[in-house]
């Protein structure tokens, strides 16, 4: 940012450098505006009693008498729902304020799908974003696999480390070839395919020493998202369920991930 010419010349200032002004309001693009910004939304939200979710800060909650009302955060993007559509029009009016744009029914945020069904609920996919890793790593071509993980030798603590001298690529990769597959993979799994999350974890466990067994892990893994692309991630609440005192979030999981290589329990 510079100072402009007409404005030397009006206060007789030869130099720029023997000029400084003073910043009132802050302006997009300055280093401070991202936590200005999130001060101010939070600042409005608490002020339309709304809580921040002590576990993830970019969630806002507000429950009363009359139902929930729920706020995703993502820098000046919002995403809204509540127990019925008045309560979600009625938080666009309060924030009139910042003059927020209301775009609708969501379609696609953050890369995540959004689809409504009214019998099955809603339906998240990430096709595009899989789709984009996978061509990113050299593995648009690759055969799928029926599951992410399975064999004795997938993640062996001994074997050849991978290189750490640059970038690498899917033909020769390197230490941040492999911590870039992985930070896709747990985006991945952390919005839509939390089934994945154990195999993740075993390729997460070396990433500053990785070596060509959890290479090839991960890989494994990318090629389960190949073959499974179109898996949709079913969200769906029980009918009255928000407007009780206790929400319970039920859950399964294979009680030693599939561990016996010889059985056909994998």
């Amino acid at each position: 940012m510079e100072i402009p010419d007409e404005l030397l010349a009006l206060l007789g200032v030869k130099h720029k450098g023997q000029l400084a002004l003073r910043l009132i309001k802050s302006m997009y693009g300055l280093k401070q505006a991202g936590r200005l910004w999130s001060r101010l939304l939070h600042k409005i939200l608490a002020k339309l009693g709304f809580c921040q979710c002590y576990t993830d800060g970019c969630l806002y909650y507000k429950r009363d008498a009359g139902g929930v009302t729920l706020v995703g955060v993502y820098v000046d993007d919002l995403l809204v729902t509540g127990t019925s559509s008045a309560r979600v029009d009625a938080f666009f009016e309060d924030m009139a304020v910042l003059e927020l744009k209301d775009l609708g029914v969501v379609s696609k945020f953050l890369g995540i799908g959004f689809e409504y069904d009214k019998d099955k609920g809603w339906l998240l996919e990430q096709r595009q974003v899989i789709l984009g890793m996978l061509d990113k790593f050299g593995l648009s071509k690759a055969s799928a696999v029926r599951v992410p993980i399975g064999g004795e030798h997938e993640n062996d603590v001994d074997g050849e480390l991978l290189p750490n001298d640059g970038a690498g690529s899917s033909q020769r990769p390197t230490v941040q070839t492999f911590q870039s597959l992985v930070g896709s993979l747990l985006w991945i799994a952390r919005c839509t395919r939390p089934y994945i999350a154990y195999a993740v974890h075993r390729v997460t466990r070396r990433t500053h020493e990785p070596r060509v067994s959890d290479w090839r892990l991960a890989k494994k893994i990318a090629r389960y998202l190949k073959g499974t692309v179109d898996t949709k991630f079913v969200l769906h609440a029980p009918r009255g369920s928000m407007s009780e005192d206790t929400i319970v979030v039920e859950g399964c999981s294979d009680s030693d991930f599939a561990g016996t290589a010889w059985t056909a329990s994998r």
